[in-house]
């Protein structure tokens, strides 16, 4: 088992797009399944996978097992997350890194799916994402909903491009 998860994912433009995984990693720490569980982005989202490396470390990390939060081994598990260990393994070569796979298929996930399909709502009931996600808001000016009525650091705001 090691120290510390890195829970890996490629991140967004929209602020607030990651903060289910930062309640995932919270929920894991709580949970004990870790003593260390950091959220990793590759682009985008803060913070990046070298910084989430770096934090596991300084919280004494000897031995960290990153997790890439994708249903498939795609491009940016097997391209771009190698060149993200390979940058950490130079700066941190004492530490023992370990690479799961992709979720892929595994029967909790039929759970977790039949979970959600039990809460079904028809369209008329579906959730304000985009409220949702302002909760969170950086004021990023990359964030599609920046400048836009839905963006509470612009909203009522002139907003100088």
């Amino acid at each position: 088992m090691s120290d510390a998860i890195i829970l890996f994912s490629h991140g967004s433009v929209l602020c607030g797009a990651g903060q289910n995984l930062f309640d995932l990693a919270h929920f894991m720490r709580e949970r004990g399944d870790a003593p260390i569980v950091e959220v990793g982005f590759l682009n985008y989202s803060e913070p990046p996978f070298v910084e989430a490396f770096r934090r596991c470390v300084e919280q004494g990390a000897t031995s960290v097992t990153v997790v890439p939060y994708f249903l498939v081994a795609g491009k940016f598990v097997k391209d771009d997350l190698p060149k993200q260990i390979d940058k950490v393994q130079a700066q941190f070569p004492d530490v023992t890194v370990r690479v799961a796979d992709a979720l892929r298929f595994h029967p909790l996930l039929a759970d977790a799916l039949l979970q959600c399909a039990e809460r079904a709502q028809p369209p008329s009931f579906w959730r304000d994402t985009k409220a949702q996600v302002a909760q969170y808001c950086r004021g990023n000016p990359r964030c599609p909903l920046y400048g836009t009525e839905d963006c509470p650091k612009t909203r009522n705001a002139e907003v100088v491009a």
